[in-house]
């Protein structure tokens, strides 16, 4: 039987503490595999659930129109947000600067817990179309509530990944 382990209160640390203990949290998930950058999170998080929910290989950090190619032999582009729901603001996604994909797999984490809301599948041509181009950025976005409409649901497959995420041991690496 483990000894009792007060819960974790982020708000009696300093903000250095703060920075250093997201520093200590980014190295464990890299070394659990569950991530590949020092980037926040999130992405690498929505990259390992694809690839555990399609299977398949993820591509280069190097590769910009792509982030796995599924066990199908599909290209994936993985956008993934975090958003607080009683924020009313619109949302984007992260930009698109290519098209050159099968199909963008959208993501939607709930800030509170991280736990994920709802996850989309859609074809790159319906993807393209929601596009709204940004000139300053050479871009196109994407509103969170756009692609919450569009394609296909894949929610459950993506849940059952992310349950096997959580699954993972603290020894793995």
């Amino acid at each position: 039987m483990s000894a009792h382990r007060p819960p974790f209160d982020p708000a009696t640390l300093t903000v250095r503490q703060l920075l250093a203990s997201s520093v200590a949290v980014i190295d464990e998930l890299i070394r659990r595999g569950l991530v590949r950058t020092r980037n926040s999170p999130l992405g690498d998080l929505a990259e390992s659930l694809a690839l555990r929910a399609y299977g398949g290989e993820l591509a280069p950090n190097s590769e910009k129109s792509f982030d796995l190619r599924t066990a199908d032999g599909r290209r994936l582009q993985v956008k993934a947000r975090l958003v607080r729901f009683e924020d009313r603001r619109s949302q984007n996604f992260s930009a698109f600067r290519s098209w050159d994909f099968d199909a963008a797999l959208f993501l939607l984490f709930d800030a509170t817990n991280y736990d994920l809301a709802w996850a989309r599948e859609v074809g790159r041509a319906e993807t393209e179309a929601l596009g709204r181009r940004v000139e300053h950025t050479n871009s196109y976005a994407i509103l969170v509530r756009q692609a919450e409409a569009a394609g296909i649901d894949v929610t459950g497959r993506l849940r059952d990944a992310y349950e096997e995420i959580d699954g993972v041991e603290r020894t793995a690496g």
